[in-house]
């Protein structure tokens, strides 16, 4: 494994919608810190969406050491897991994000609450352009983790 940068560090944030605002402030304080995002920031998607949650994305997706999981949808869904429930999320995280900072997670074991891996992987592509599967299912964490 090569070393990407000093120490290696990069900082998962396990956020939820009202924590974002700190998480700007934090992620603006360090620009060399790598900073993803676990799990979109968690949006209640089982009551309709959080207000301000895309706002407050849109404003950490602005800074370019801020990176994004697609992961853990399922769980906030509740009932309603189906892939018309997750894909304006998903779009949402995609758009914001693009291709080179966006990574798809399983959220394995949490994610047997609501559904499976197979179930949710084949979700997930669905819900990603083809031409951006390189990226967001193998590249953008490699390269966020210097894995490669």
């Amino acid at each position: 494994m090569r070393r990407c940068r000093p120490q290696n560090l990069a900082f998962d944030a396990l956020a939820l919608p009202p924590h974002l605002p700190t998480l700007l402030r934090f992620a603006r304080r360090f620009p060399a810190l790598p900073i993803v995002i676990d799990h979109g920031a968690k949006p209640d998607i089982a009551r309709g969406g959080t207000p301000g949650w895309r706002a407050d994305m849109a404003a950490l997706a602005a800074l370019p050491n801020v990176f994004c999981k697609l992961s853990g949808l399922l769980t906030e869904a509740g009932a309603q897991t189906g892939i018309e429930t997750i894909h304006p999320y998903a779009d949402t995280l995609f758009e914001l994000f693009g291709p080179d900072r966006l990574m798809w997670g399983s959220d394995w074991p949490v994610l047997t609450l609501a559904g499976d891996y197979r179930g949710w992987r084949t979700m997930a592509e669905a819900l990603i352009p083809a031409e951006a599967h390189t990226a967001v299912f193998g590249d953008t964490a490699r390269n966020f983790y210097c894995l490669a």
